[in-house]
């Protein structure tokens, strides 16, 4: 990827972000400013970061990766990632959570990723739990 095509996409995942600086997205993908320069200084910028925040927000990689069409996927384009009708808590929990400034925002954000995370991890631990258990049996 060229220079410019990574200070491209390093302005776009500022953009999903919500942050400005270089400072503020390594805090946003919970890298260092350090790992930050360093990708800037290869030219790269490791693709699973790019397609693992994609397909958490909702955001179209050919936006992200080329700046070609729309930032949000649409419900035609990957209907797994479609934001389904709300209800009320759910609304009610949104209008709080769009007064709040844009770094309780991200903390707040982090903190769901990061139990959402846990409980992915769990899950995994559970089925390879089960996983040793058959094979322990048939030892």
């Amino acid at each position: 990827m060229s220079n410019k095509k990574s200070i491209e996409i390093l302005e776009r995942l500022k953009k999903i972000t919500q942050v400005k600086t270089d400072a503020g997205l390594s805090e946003a993908l919970g890298v260092s400013p350090q790992t930050l320069s360093s990708w800037k200084g290869r030219d790269s910028i490791p693709y699973s970061i790019c397609i693992e925040l994609a397909r958490e927000r909702g955001i179209s990689l050919d936006w992200l990766l080329a700046g070609q069409g729309d930032m949000l996927l649409t419900l035609h384009s990957d209907p797994l990632c479609a934001i389904h009708a709300l209800d009320a808590h759910e609304q009610k929990m949104l209008m709080m959570f769009r007064v709040l400034e844009a770094s309780d925002q991200r903390n707040i954000y982090k903190l769901v990723e990061d139990k959402h995370h846990l409980q992915e991890l769990t899950h995994r631990v559970e089925e390879l739990s089960a996983r040793l258990e058959i094979l322990m049996s048939h030892a």
